[in-house]
């Protein structure tokens, strides 16, 4: 039984790929032929919104179904930074399908290796080369401009999947540090479920459901530095409210 498991899984993992190739195929020609007529928040607009709708499809079409909490509580003419869990591959596409609007990735470096998506990934995120002290520090700085210019940002808390069987890693300060540099609300996307359809230690993926948690913006005015490790912890503790 668990051989036919793992059989299952494997090819359901394999259906889940050329879905997702298919869309990113897809959305690609849209996005080259209209980038160049688009400034830069109109840019990561249009690709996003694309993303948000093909996101929902390739969930779709893995049996996976998505439900998603606390939408009502974001302003979309607001600037926020989105604090998210990292349990599998599937969380870049579970976060564009439950997103209510555009936000800036911070993404690793080597993704930009990836045929179509590490291009789509480009537009969407700001790369970080996580083995260059200095690609961090001025991952740092762009994350700032991206804020200033309007554009809510969305960093994975942990950064980089959770291998463990802890339900949180050790969170990194960055997003904590940004967000309160600049003063932005933050909100915390909680994903659950993910672990169970698309392991992050298995080639597997398995139909199934799967939750998003938006929490009501935490505000950060008034913050300093010295408030960061507290507000680690508070973002914790909500991420742990719903695992």
């Amino acid at each position: 039984m668990k051989l036919l498991k793992t059989i299952f899984g494997f090819i359901w993992l394999g259906w889940g790929a050329f879905w997702f190739l298919m869309v990113m195929v897809l959305c690609t020609p849209f996005i080259g032929i209209t980038l160049p007529l688009f400034n830069r928040r109109a840019s990561l607009f249009w690709v996003w919104f694309l993303f948000s709708k093909g996101a929902p499809f390739i969930l779709f079409m893995c049996g996976i179904r998505l439900k998603v909490y606390g939408r009502e509580s974001m302003d979309a003419s607001k600037t926020y930074v989105l604090v998210c869990n990292h349990v599998s591959q599937l969380d870049p596409v579970a976060c564009g399908a439950a997103s209510p609007f555009p936000a800036k990735f911070l993404a690793k470096k080597e993704i930009e290796k990836i045929p179509f998506f590490g291009y789509v990934t480009r537009k969407l995120s700001i790369m970080v080369d996580r083995k260059s002290k200095e690609s961090r520090e001025k991952s740092v700085q762009y994350m700032m401009e991206e804020l200033k210019r309007g554009s809510s940002l969305l960093i994975y808390a942990e950064g980089t999947r959770n291998r463990t069987e802890e339900k949180l890693k050790e969170f990194k300060d960055g997003a904590f540090r940004v967000a309160i540099l600049s003063q932005t609300p933050i909100v915390v996307e909680t994903l659950v479920g993910l672990k169970k359809i698309n392991h992050p230690n298995k080639m597997e993926l398995f139909p199934g459901s799967i939750e998003v948690f938006l929490s009501k913006p935490i505000e950060t005015k008034g913050m300093t530095v010295d408030d960061l490790p507290a507000l680690k912890e508070r973002v914790r503790n909500e991420m742990l409210s719903h695992l």
